[in-house]
């Protein structure tokens, strides 16, 4: 099991929202609050593994469900297999 999540690429948008509407002008200002360096504040906003109680802590600081907007990182897109046919 991963040990870090990654905001979904559908939900960047809604998290970027999010820290405005919750009164933080900026990421530095979600940062200082939470004690979190500036680069995993940017690294959750942007998509990037940050481990999962940080990425917890942020979407309650956020008030966003982080089960609904979280990925692991080891999640990939898989594509069916081909089915052969003898023409």
């Amino acid at each position: 099991m991963s040990r870090s999540l990654c905001v979904h690429h559908d939900y960047i948008n809604k998290v970027k929202v999010a820290v405005t509407h919750n009164g933080y002008p900026h990421q530095r200002a979600l940062a200082h609050d939470t004690g979190l360096s500036l680069t995993t504040v940017s690294n959750f906003l942007t998509g990037k593994p940050v481990s999962y109680a940080t990425f917890e802590e942020l979407c309650r600081k956020l008030n966003l469900d982080w089960r609904e907007i979280s990925t692991t990182n080891e999640e990939v897109i898989s594509t069916p297999p081909r089915i052969r046919t003898n023409t």
